[in-house]
């Protein structure tokens, strides 16, 4: 009861809130595109428990990491099965494998690589891997890249129809703190080809929506999208597009040679305004809900979080929940979905309101309006 009357009080008010926008350019009656909706999404989505012998070190060294780090999610396919229609990965390249396959933190685990849910046999193969930090939070539901995207892929195939669904892969490329293994950087042309490589081969032919098909004949992305729109939402269904969340110089290496991203298997993450911009990543709700209203009735795509490094939680603090629901954000990204892992016993969950995990977007859409996940 406690749990359902704290969602009641964060987001009921979401849809009043989200009415009292300006007039939005989607209406009843009219197709919906892709963009017309609104879904909840889960951050970090491949990240397994951290080992009780690793986090105890990460604690004892670093109280507020630990904190930060104690929560953990549900295989990718039961996630979808729960509704979740935007989900992120993070990625490193490994392009001679084996880099990533001896993670210091494994030393403190005793059990055999199996049962304590490392797979280094996959780490040792060349390819993109999955992790959040090397060497301390390294385990993953899904070793490698094209292990997770062929999970996406397996259950799409196996629910045709199902709401399009973004995977947005980051990469945290530069040296960390924390004393763990540096990643390999991503500024590379031969890197970024291998990427593409390996998302079109877990996401084969048409289920990967990409760029190409948005642009058509338009001369730029940006102006694809802003002008005659994205597709309309039954074109979009049982798809999957892909989201590039890495820094300016990987960026700019990804789209040099590819104007507008043509050729591209993703869609990146660009300044709006440039040519190559059609999807946004927006952190806070709370400090920049007005642009992201603006953004979305502009016809640009974006995520945002709900919560993060399990303060909200903590706190059962719903105001970024809340303001994320309201700014009509298309993506609004949460660690705590319903059926999400609860290791603190917080009993805090994110929803849309009256508990949907995808509804009509409250900016772009007035009058009755509903959608099936």
């Amino acid at each position: 009861m406690r749990r359902a009357g704290l969602l009641a009080v964060a987001l009921g008010l979401g849809v009043s809130g989200g009415a009292s926008a300006s007039p939005p350019p989607a209406h009843p009656g009219a197709a919906l595109r892709m963009n017309d909706i609104q879904v909840v999404g889960s951050h970090n989505s491949f990240k397994a428990r951290i080992p009780a012998e690793v986090m105890a070190q990460i604690r004892k060294r670093d109280a507020r990491l630990a904190d930060g780090l104690d929560y953990y999610h549900v295989p990718l396919a039961a996630q979808l099965d729960a509704g979740v229609r935007q989900l992120e990965i993070d990625i490193f390249a490994d392009p001679k494998g084996g880099r990533y396959a001896d993670p210091k933190g494994a030393k403190l685990v005793k059990a055999t690589d199996k049962a304590s849910g490392f797979d280094r046999p996959a780490m040792l193969k060349p390819g993109f891997k999955v992790l959040h930090i090397p060497d301390i939070d390294y385990r993953s539901t899904c070793a490698t890249l094209v292990r997770c995207l062929g999970e996406v892929t397996a259950w799409s195939k196996a629910h045709p129809g199902h709401l399009p669904i973004m995977i947005t892969l980051n990469a945290a490329d530069t040296p960390q703190s924390h004393g763990v293994s540096d990643p390999l950087p991503l500024d590379d042309a031969a890197l970024l080809d291998a990427l593409d490589g390996e998302i079109r081969k877990a996401i084969p032919g048409k289920r990967l929506l990409t760029p190409d098909e948005v642009r058509g004949k338009d001369a730029t992305l940006a102006g694809a999208v802003k002008g005659k729109g994205w597709p309309t939402l039954d074109a979009a269904r049982g798809r999957i597009y892909v989201l590039f969340d890495v820094r300016p110089a990987v960026s700019e290496v990804y789209r040099t040679g590819h104007p507008s991203l043509r050729g591209r298997a993703m869609f990146g993450w660009y300044p709006d305004g440039e040519a190559e911009s059609a999807v946004q990543i927006v952190q806070d709700p709370l400090v920049d809900g007005a642009k992201i209203r603006e953004l979305v009735k502009s016809g640009v795509i974006v995520r945002t979080r709900t919560d993060a490094n399990t303060v909200e939680a903590r706190a059962h603090d719903f105001a970024k929940a809340r303001a994320a629901v309201e700014s009509g954000a298309q993506a609004v990204s949460t660690d705590y979905y319903p059926g999400a892992p609860d290791p603190l016993g917080l009993g805090f969950m994110v929803t849309l309101p009256q508990g949907e995990m995808a509804r009509c977007n409250p900016v772009r859409v007035t009058g009755p309006c509903a959608v099936k996940p």
